[in-house]
Protein backbone atom coordinates (compact mmCIF):
# COMPACT_ATOMS: atom_id res chain seq x y z
CA UNK A 1 0.00 0.00 0.00
CA UNK A 2 1.25 3.47 -0.92
CA UNK A 3 2.47 5.66 1.93
CA UNK A 4 0.51 8.91 1.53
CA UNK A 5 1.09 12.24 3.28
CA UNK A 6 -1.13 15.31 2.95
CA UNK A 7 0.34 18.57 1.66
CA UNK A 8 -2.61 20.63 2.92
CA UNK A 9 -3.90 19.65 6.34
CA UNK A 10 -7.11 17.65 5.70
CA UNK A 11 -9.08 19.62 8.31
CA UNK A 12 -7.54 23.05 7.59
CA UNK A 13 -6.64 23.78 3.96
CA UNK A 14 -4.78 26.99 4.82
CA UNK A 15 -2.19 24.92 6.70
CA UNK A 16 0.48 23.43 4.44
CA UNK A 17 3.37 21.05 5.00
CA UNK A 18 6.55 22.72 6.27
CA UNK A 19 8.66 19.90 7.66
CA UNK A 20 8.62 16.14 8.14
CA UNK A 21 10.70 13.76 10.21
CA UNK A 22 10.86 10.23 11.58
CA UNK A 23 11.50 11.81 14.99
CA UNK A 24 8.54 13.02 17.00
CA UNK A 25 10.80 14.99 19.34
CA UNK A 26 12.34 16.86 16.39
CA UNK A 27 8.90 17.83 15.07
CA UNK A 28 7.81 19.00 18.53
CA UNK A 29 10.99 21.06 18.80
CA UNK A 30 10.38 22.69 15.42
CA UNK A 31 6.79 23.42 16.44
CA UNK A 32 8.03 25.13 19.58
CA UNK A 33 10.36 27.32 17.50
CA UNK A 34 7.67 28.30 14.99
CA UNK A 35 6.33 31.86 15.10
CA UNK A 36 2.97 31.11 13.46
CA UNK A 37 -0.01 28.81 13.91
CA UNK A 38 0.85 25.12 13.53
CA UNK A 39 -0.76 21.69 13.34
CA UNK A 40 0.80 18.22 13.58
CA UNK A 41 -0.02 14.88 12.01
CA UNK A 42 1.61 11.58 12.88
CA UNK A 43 1.36 9.02 10.08
CA UNK A 44 1.34 5.48 11.56
CA UNK A 45 3.39 3.76 8.90
CA UNK A 46 5.63 0.81 9.84
CA UNK A 47 8.25 3.50 10.35
CA UNK A 48 6.17 6.49 11.53
CA UNK A 49 6.41 9.87 9.82
CA UNK A 50 5.60 13.11 11.66
CA UNK A 51 4.58 16.22 9.72
CA UNK A 52 4.44 19.87 10.78
CA UNK A 53 1.91 22.16 9.08
CA UNK A 54 1.97 25.95 9.27
CA UNK A 55 -0.34 28.75 8.14
CA UNK A 56 0.30 32.40 7.35
CA UNK A 57 -3.24 33.21 6.22
CA UNK A 58 -6.86 32.74 7.17
CA UNK A 59 -9.48 31.36 4.81
CA UNK A 60 -12.18 33.92 4.13
CA UNK A 61 -15.60 33.66 2.51
CA UNK A 62 -16.10 35.14 -0.94
CA UNK A 63 -18.67 37.57 0.42
CA UNK A 64 -15.75 39.34 2.10
CA UNK A 65 -14.40 40.47 -1.28
CA UNK A 66 -14.57 44.25 -1.34
CA UNK A 67 -12.45 45.46 -4.23
CA UNK A 68 -14.05 48.90 -4.52
CA UNK A 69 -12.60 51.30 -7.07
CA UNK A 70 -10.81 53.56 -4.58
CA UNK A 71 -9.24 50.64 -2.71
CA UNK A 72 -8.13 49.06 -5.97
CA UNK A 73 -6.83 52.32 -7.41
CA UNK A 74 -4.74 52.92 -4.30
CA UNK A 75 -3.28 49.42 -4.48
CA UNK A 76 -2.40 49.79 -8.17
CA UNK A 77 -1.06 53.33 -8.11
CA UNK A 78 2.58 52.24 -8.25
CA UNK A 79 2.07 49.74 -11.09
CA UNK A 80 2.80 50.68 -14.71
CA UNK A 81 -0.23 51.14 -16.96
CA UNK A 82 -0.17 47.59 -18.32
CA UNK A 83 -0.14 46.13 -14.82
CA UNK A 84 -3.11 48.29 -13.81
CA UNK A 85 -5.16 47.18 -16.82
CA UNK A 86 -4.49 43.48 -16.27
CA UNK A 87 -5.17 43.80 -12.53
CA UNK A 88 -8.55 45.47 -13.10
CA UNK A 89 -9.57 42.74 -15.54
CA UNK A 90 -8.41 39.96 -13.22
CA UNK A 91 -10.46 41.41 -10.38
CA UNK A 92 -13.51 41.63 -12.65
CA UNK A 93 -12.99 38.00 -13.63
CA UNK A 94 -12.69 36.95 -9.99
CA UNK A 95 -15.89 38.78 -9.09
CA UNK A 96 -17.66 37.14 -12.05
CA UNK A 97 -16.47 33.69 -10.94
CA UNK A 98 -17.81 34.34 -7.44
CA UNK A 99 -21.11 35.60 -8.88
CA UNK A 100 -21.59 32.43 -10.93
CA UNK A 101 -20.76 30.06 -8.09
CA UNK A 102 -22.29 29.89 -4.63
CA UNK A 103 -20.50 32.36 -2.37
CA UNK A 104 -20.44 29.95 0.56
CA UNK A 105 -18.57 27.44 -1.65
CA UNK A 106 -15.97 29.97 -2.79
CA UNK A 107 -13.03 30.56 -0.49
CA UNK A 108 -10.28 33.17 -0.44
CA UNK A 109 -6.91 31.64 0.46
CA UNK A 110 -4.58 34.65 0.37
CA UNK A 111 -4.39 38.40 -0.07
CA UNK A 112 -4.57 40.09 -3.48
CA UNK A 113 -1.00 40.76 -4.67
CA UNK A 114 -1.25 42.95 -7.81
CA UNK A 115 2.50 43.67 -7.89
CA UNK A 116 3.05 40.10 -9.06
CA UNK A 117 1.16 40.84 -12.28
CA UNK A 118 4.03 42.99 -13.51
CA UNK A 119 6.41 40.05 -13.00
CA UNK A 120 4.08 37.80 -14.99
CA UNK A 121 3.90 40.18 -17.97
CA UNK A 122 7.69 40.52 -18.04
CA UNK A 123 8.12 36.75 -18.57
CA UNK A 124 6.01 36.46 -21.73
CA UNK A 125 7.60 36.08 -25.20
CA UNK A 126 5.47 38.79 -26.78
CA UNK A 127 5.20 38.51 -30.56
CA UNK A 128 6.16 34.81 -30.65
CA UNK A 129 3.73 32.29 -32.23
CA UNK A 130 0.24 32.72 -30.80
CA UNK A 131 0.03 29.40 -28.85
CA UNK A 132 3.30 30.24 -27.10
CA UNK A 133 2.25 33.78 -26.16
CA UNK A 134 -1.22 32.69 -24.98
CA UNK A 135 0.24 29.75 -23.05
CA UNK A 136 2.87 31.92 -21.38
CA UNK A 137 0.29 34.56 -20.41
CA UNK A 138 -1.79 31.85 -18.75
CA UNK A 139 1.22 30.13 -17.18
CA UNK A 140 2.87 33.20 -15.70
CA UNK A 141 -0.33 34.59 -14.23
CA UNK A 142 -0.90 31.22 -12.55
CA UNK A 143 2.70 30.94 -11.36
CA UNK A 144 2.61 34.41 -9.75
CA UNK A 145 -0.73 33.57 -8.11
CA UNK A 146 -1.80 37.18 -7.57
CA UNK A 147 -5.49 36.53 -6.82
CA UNK A 148 -6.96 35.08 -3.60
CA UNK A 149 -8.50 32.21 -5.64
CA UNK A 150 -9.50 31.22 -9.20
CA UNK A 151 -6.03 31.80 -10.65
CA UNK A 152 -6.46 28.88 -13.06
CA UNK A 153 -9.92 29.90 -14.22
CA UNK A 154 -8.89 33.53 -14.71
CA UNK A 155 -5.68 32.35 -16.39
CA UNK A 156 -7.74 30.44 -18.96
CA UNK A 157 -9.84 33.56 -19.54
CA UNK A 158 -6.68 35.60 -20.14
CA UNK A 159 -5.48 32.95 -22.60
CA UNK A 160 -8.77 33.42 -24.45
CA UNK A 161 -8.40 37.21 -24.49
CA UNK A 162 -4.83 36.85 -25.77
CA UNK A 163 -6.09 34.84 -28.76
CA UNK A 164 -8.96 37.26 -29.34
CA UNK A 165 -6.56 40.20 -29.35
CA UNK A 166 -5.15 39.01 -32.69
CA UNK A 167 -8.20 37.09 -33.95
CA UNK A 168 -11.39 38.95 -32.86
CA UNK A 169 -13.68 36.32 -34.45
CA UNK A 170 -12.17 33.47 -32.42
CA UNK A 171 -14.79 31.32 -30.69
CA UNK A 172 -13.48 29.68 -27.54
CA UNK A 173 -14.52 26.04 -27.00
CA UNK A 174 -16.49 25.60 -23.79
CA UNK A 175 -14.38 25.34 -20.66
CA UNK A 176 -17.21 25.79 -18.16
CA UNK A 177 -17.31 23.88 -14.89
CA UNK A 178 -20.90 22.78 -15.56
CA UNK A 179 -20.09 21.35 -18.98
CA UNK A 180 -19.27 17.67 -19.46
CA UNK A 181 -16.27 18.53 -21.62
CA UNK A 182 -14.62 20.01 -18.51
CA UNK A 183 -13.95 16.56 -17.07
CA UNK A 184 -12.96 15.30 -20.51
CA UNK A 185 -10.09 17.66 -21.28
CA UNK A 186 -9.92 20.94 -19.33
CA UNK A 187 -9.73 19.56 -15.81
CA UNK A 188 -6.78 17.20 -16.56
CA UNK A 189 -4.72 20.19 -17.72
CA UNK A 190 -5.54 22.10 -14.54
CA UNK A 191 -4.80 19.10 -12.32
CA UNK A 192 -1.38 18.60 -13.94
CA UNK A 193 -0.73 22.34 -13.66
CA UNK A 194 -1.42 22.20 -9.92
CA UNK A 195 0.94 19.23 -9.57
CA UNK A 196 3.72 21.16 -11.31
CA UNK A 197 3.34 24.34 -9.26
CA UNK A 198 3.18 22.34 -6.03
CA UNK A 199 6.38 20.45 -6.88
CA UNK A 200 8.01 23.72 -7.97
CA UNK A 201 7.63 25.30 -4.54
CA UNK A 202 8.27 22.18 -2.45
CA UNK A 203 10.94 20.00 -4.05
CA UNK A 204 13.11 20.07 -0.89
CA UNK A 205 10.19 19.16 1.40
CA UNK A 206 9.05 16.41 -0.95
CA UNK A 207 12.58 15.03 -1.29
CA UNK A 208 12.64 14.78 2.50
CA UNK A 209 9.34 12.86 2.43
CA UNK A 210 10.70 10.55 -0.26
CA UNK A 211 13.74 9.78 1.89
CA UNK A 212 11.30 8.83 4.67
CA UNK A 213 9.69 6.27 2.34
CA UNK A 214 6.63 8.32 1.34
CA UNK A 215 5.25 7.54 -2.14
CA UNK A 216 2.34 9.94 -2.54
CA UNK A 217 1.53 13.50 -1.53
CA UNK A 218 -2.09 14.64 -1.68
CA UNK A 219 -2.94 18.33 -1.91
CA UNK A 220 -6.39 19.87 -1.55
CA UNK A 221 -9.10 18.86 -4.05
CA UNK A 222 -7.83 15.28 -3.80
CA UNK A 223 -4.97 15.86 -6.27
CA UNK A 224 -2.28 13.24 -5.74
CA UNK A 225 1.39 13.59 -6.65
CA UNK A 226 3.44 10.46 -7.28
CA UNK A 227 6.84 11.56 -6.03
CA UNK A 228 8.94 9.21 -8.15
CA UNK A 229 7.50 10.83 -11.30
CA UNK A 230 9.32 14.10 -10.59
CA UNK A 231 12.92 15.17 -10.22
CA UNK A 232 13.25 16.47 -6.67
CA UNK A 233 16.99 16.37 -6.01
CA UNK A 234 18.00 19.90 -6.99
CA UNK A 235 18.54 23.28 -5.37
CA UNK A 236 15.27 25.09 -4.72
CA UNK A 237 16.28 27.88 -7.11
CA UNK A 238 16.83 25.32 -9.86
CA UNK A 239 13.43 23.82 -9.10
CA UNK A 240 11.78 27.22 -9.45
CA UNK A 241 13.22 27.74 -12.94
CA UNK A 242 12.97 24.11 -14.10
CA UNK A 243 9.34 23.68 -13.18
CA UNK A 244 8.40 27.18 -14.37
CA UNK A 245 9.65 26.15 -17.82
CA UNK A 246 7.72 22.88 -17.63
CA UNK A 247 4.61 24.79 -16.59
CA UNK A 248 4.95 27.22 -19.52
CA UNK A 249 5.31 24.25 -21.90
CA UNK A 250 2.25 22.64 -20.32
CA UNK A 251 0.12 25.77 -20.78
CA UNK A 252 1.38 26.21 -24.34
CA UNK A 253 0.21 22.66 -25.01
CA UNK A 254 -3.17 23.65 -23.56
CA UNK A 255 -3.30 26.69 -25.89
CA UNK A 256 -2.68 24.41 -28.88
CA UNK A 257 -5.41 22.05 -27.64
CA UNK A 258 -7.80 25.01 -27.42
CA UNK A 259 -7.03 26.00 -31.02
CA UNK A 260 -7.42 22.41 -32.22
CA UNK A 261 -10.83 22.05 -30.55
CA UNK A 262 -11.89 25.37 -32.03
CA UNK A 263 -10.74 24.03 -35.42
CA UNK A 264 -8.35 26.93 -35.81
CA UNK A 265 -5.13 25.13 -36.70
CA UNK A 266 -4.45 28.11 -38.99
CA UNK A 267 -3.53 30.10 -35.87
CA UNK A 268 -0.68 27.79 -34.81
CA UNK A 269 1.94 29.84 -36.66
CA UNK A 270 0.24 33.23 -36.45
CA UNK A 271 2.22 35.80 -34.48
CA UNK A 272 0.88 36.48 -31.03
CA UNK A 273 0.20 39.99 -29.78
CA UNK A 274 2.78 42.43 -28.57
CA UNK A 275 2.37 43.46 -24.95
CA UNK A 276 0.80 46.76 -26.03
CA UNK A 277 -1.65 45.03 -28.38
CA UNK A 278 -2.75 42.72 -25.59
CA UNK A 279 -3.17 45.59 -23.13
CA UNK A 280 -5.09 47.66 -25.70
CA UNK A 281 -7.50 44.77 -26.21
CA UNK A 282 -8.03 44.28 -22.48
CA UNK A 283 -8.66 48.00 -22.05
CA UNK A 284 -10.92 48.74 -25.02
CA UNK A 285 -12.03 45.43 -26.52
CA UNK A 286 -13.83 44.06 -23.45
CA UNK A 287 -15.75 47.11 -22.30
CA UNK A 288 -19.23 45.60 -22.62
CA UNK A 289 -18.26 41.96 -21.99
CA UNK A 290 -20.19 40.02 -19.36
CA UNK A 291 -17.41 37.97 -17.78
CA UNK A 292 -19.93 35.64 -16.14
CA UNK A 293 -20.33 33.94 -19.51
CA UNK A 294 -16.77 32.65 -19.16
CA UNK A 295 -17.57 30.63 -16.05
Amino acid sequence: MARLVYYHHPQAENFSLKYSSASQSEILSRRKDSDGATKLIGYPFDTPVYALYESDTEIKDANEIDFDQKWLSDRLAELPREGQVVAFRLVELLEAAVDVREEEEFRLYKEFEPQKIRQALNHVSWGAPLPQVAGEVMSNLILRHSLPNANHRTGIAMLQFCIESVEPDFEMPRTHLDDETWQEWVDPYIVDSKRLITIRRNNIRFKQLQELGVDLVERKDGIQIQLDEFELDMHWRDALSTYATRHEDHCTEFARAVLERAERDDLFEKAGPTKQEFIDYLESGLVERDFRELF
